[in-house]
């Protein structure tokens, strides 16, 4: 659902409300610039409260506000009403959406957690898989106002009962990370304790003070303003490439099962071989996509499905990365120092729609932004590939065999 109504998703309400509103591609844009803004200290506090009050609380809030946005979204009339519902409410409510799952999956595992992560990711590609279509579908029937009223209902209907089955801790029922069951001879108040052997748990104080914190944030924080830069406004670059709307949302829907399909191959060769070579991978493969998109006057739509395929091997990298910091740092504080690795990422990024908005206005082409992606994608992977080196400097040797 974050993923199929919000982070991308809403790349099809993107130019519906432009013509709706009379306002500019900029002006459109603005909100998710200052969104990212936001979410500089709304991601650590929303980390640090999932570690305190446990995911499923945090959860319930966050699906409660994001359908509540969606619905009061149906009613905008003007642009600064448009502002107040998507900062205020949708995206309070949905940006801090995958924070309770991740903590919780980074949690429950450690033998196989690189796996177990993408295969929770995969709910990010898949709601796209499933949802960006119908709603692209539902716009162009129903328009745009009935489609919100819809994405609303279905975030209620369905994240409040789930956000219900999903528990803080293996210790909270019983059980040790992996589904081990707790030594007899450990009493069950003191398994919160319990740690794999050789792991070292660091606060998110601790983390940010080692080098490896930031070489993997500033490779994430480069894969995020590509991703903001380019998602919000994906169907106006398609159609900027010649291509129509209604196409432009299916292939959306294409682009997101092949990030479903690149994330489960990541997370199957995360436990062959060393995460960061593998995480490195799609960052090159994400730049050559970039190019080949400048390269091109007009798309067809098979050879723009190609294209996004070389970038979603990029997207299917997430899980990976967010392994390598519970692996590093360990998962007892791996809320909190997720939450300051997109509060940092965030920052980064938050500039990104905007300045999309703005190249386009100006110039009428998405060039100037196709560029320095190809550019940041092709850096990031690079930086992947040093977070081994970086990880020596740490005092634990099994964090070493991990990366």
């Amino acid at each position: 659902m974050a993923f199929g109504f919000y982070w991308l998703g809403f790349s099809v309400f993107f130019l519906p409300i432009v013509d709706t509103l009379g306002i500019s591609r900029a002006a459109a844009s603005l909100p998710f610039t200052i969104r990212g803004i936001i979410g500089i200290v709304e991601a650590p506090l929303v980390g640090d409260l999932v570690d305190r009050l446990g995911p499923a609380k945090i959860l319930i809030v966050c699906a409660l506000l994001g359908g509540l946005g969606y619905v009061l979204l149906s009613f905008v009339n003007s642009y600064l009403m448009f502002m107040i519902v998507f900062l205020m409410v949708i995206s309070i409510g949905m940006m801090p959406f995958d924070f309770p799952t991740t903590a919780a999956v980074g949690r429950w595992f450690n033998r196989k957690r690189g796996q177990a992560m993408s295969l929770a990711f995969m709910g990010f590609p898949f709601g796209g898989m499933v949802l960006i279509p119908l709603m692209a579908l539902a716009v162009d029937h129903f328009g745009w106002r009935v489609t919100a009223i819809i994405a609303g209902i279905i975030i209620w209907a369905v994240g409040v009962p789930l956000a219900t089955r999903i528990y803080n801790s293996p210790e909270s029922r019983g059980l040790q990370a992996d589904g081990d069951i707790v030594p007899k001879e450990l009493p069950l108040e003191d398994t919160s304790t319990i740690q794999t052997q050789g792991q070292i748990e660091l606060t998110s104080k601790q983390a940010m003070l080692t080098p490896v914190f930031w070489v993997l944030t500033l490779s994430c924080g480069l894969r995020a303003t590509v991703f903001l830069g380019l998602g919000i406004h994906l169907v106006g670059i398609m159609a900027w490439k010649g291509l129509d709307e209604t196409t432009s949302g299916l292939l959306i829907g294409a682009y997101a099962f092949m990030w479903m399909s690149s994330t489960f191959v990541m997370g199957w060769a995360g436990e062959r071989w060393p995460k960061a070579t593998v995480a490195g991978i799609p960052g090159f493969l994400g730049s050559l996509a970039m190019v080949l998109i400048l390269l091109t006057s007009s798309v067809e739509p098979w050879q723009m499905a190609l294209l996004l395929m070389l970038w979603a091997t990029n997207e299917g990298s997430w899980a990976l990365n967010f392994t390598l910091l519970a692996d590093i740092f360990g998962s007892k504080h791996f809320g909190a120092n997720r939450g300051a690795m997109i509060g940092v990422m965030n920052s980064m990024a938050a500039g990104a729609p905007l300045y999309s908005g703005w190249v386009y206005d100006t110039t009428g082409s998405y060039a100037g932004v196709i560029i320095p992606a190809a550019a940041l994608l092709g850096v990031a992977g690079a930086m992947n590939y040093s977070v081994p080196w970086f990880a020596r400097w740490l005092p634990n040797s099994s964090i070493r065999q991990v990366v």
